[in-house]
């Protein structure tokens, strides 16, 4: 092993990168930049199983010069997905530039060779400086790119914290390979520090991908608390179960057909459920007991109280168990379904969650 780092350092890099690597491609690879992420994973894990291979720090080894072409390929993913605009046209474009980065790789074999065919130094700094500076060039190149579209994220206001938090990483993962590209252009062209050129980069990739499969590990995890259940929309679906469960046997025909495509999105699936309640409780609202006197004057004087809601619960309750039995309206009107009016989505949702909550209670109460 060639690099500063330790050996059994860049092993757990490999280990680590390669089991996110893996989750990613049996979880996350829907979106055309998740499958373009799963690439440039897989072509981290091959630059870092290669640099294993080197036995010198040096150009010479055929190891490094693999590397340096896994590294251009990698460069090139990471430039689809800094330019993404079109999915039509991405891959084309990956292709075209998959093709010139194997030339390159096959240019640095073909001028290593050739140099120690002739008797000539292969060191970079000899023959080797313009193949160096092509490569640094294009890495360069191409976190910039993918620094401006965390630049351009960072400055839009509708970007969410979780975003801005991923474009700061890449930001900053970024800065350091291109402090480790400039050192080691600088080691080329003054030979200041003595010693091999790669050390610094390979050091500077090898923690340039462990910062970025960490970002690239955020979908994932977030798949992972989704299919086991645990995330926020399918937790409220959780507890707005019994409420819904109850009020949509009372008025059946409002639930919308199960679509497949959609039912598995925990947003979408909470979404559904919010209507259906909400339509359940409009078509429930001729069949609700006239309010009492007390009841009037508590819902007047603690509209987002327990109490409030919890009288509205116990005369919801009626209107349902009615409208299920073919009872006949009660002829008190379409009072609003709940004692407070939501002017937006999460508002109601909230109001519907504290109805969820008093629910079972209420029906109890009932009998």
């Amino acid at each position: 092993m060639s690099s500063p780092i330790p050996g059994v350092v860049s092993w757990v890099v490999i280990g680590y990168v390669t089991v996110v690597g893996s989750g990613r491609l049996w979880l996350v690879g829907g979106a055309v930049i998740d499958r373009l992420v799963n690439h440039v994973g897989l072509w981290c894990i091959a630059t870092l199983l290669i640099y294993q291979c080197a036995s010198t720090p040096t150009i010479d080894d055929p190891a490094n010069q693999l590397a340096l072409g896994c590294v251009l390929m990698t460069t090139t993913y990471l430039n689809s997905i800094g330019r993404l605009v079109s999915a039509d046209s991405v891959w084309r474009n990956q292709r075209n530039a998959g093709l010139l980065a194997l030339a390159a790789t096959a240019l640095i074999v073909l001028t290593v060779a050739s140099a120690r065919y002739s008797g000539r130094s292969i060191d970079l700094r000899i023959v080797g400086v313009g193949l160096g500076i092509g490569c640094a060039f294009a890495v360069t190149f191409t976190t910039f790119v993918i620094t401006r579209s965390c630049l351009g994220a960072l400055r839009d206001v509708d970007t969410p914290r979780a975003a801005r938090i991923v474009c700061i990483g890449l930001i900053g993962s970024n800065a350091v390979l291109w402090g480790a590209q400039v050192l080691a252009l600088s080691q080329l062209a003054t030979g200041l520090p003595d010693g091999p050129q790669l050390s610094l980069v390979q050091a500077a990739f090898i923690l340039w991908v462990a910062t970025n499969t960490t970002l690239h590990a955020i979908p994932l995890v977030a798949e992972l608390v989704r299919r086991a259940g645990m995330d926020r929309a399918t937790r409220t679906c959780r507890r707005l179960l019994p409420l819904w469960r109850d009020l949509t046997a009372a008025v059946p025909e409002i639930v919308m057909p199960a679509d497949a495509r959609h039912d598995s999105d925990p947003a979408t699936r909470l979404l559904r459920m919010t209507v259906e309640i909400r339509d359940a409780m409009l078509h429930l609202g001729a069949y609700l007991p006239a309010e009492t006197g007390e009841t009037q004057r508590n819902t007047v004087r603690e509209p987002k109280s327990d109490r409030g809601i919890a009288e509205y619960a116990h005369r919801l309750v009626r209107a349902a168990q009615a409208r299920k039995t073919g009872l006949p309206p009660a002829g008190t009107g379409a009072p609003p379904p709940l004692p407070v009016v939501a002017h937006d989505f999460d508002a109601e949702l909230a109001h519907l969650i504290d109805l969820a909550r008093i629910w079972p209670q209420a029906k109890a109460a009932v009998g």
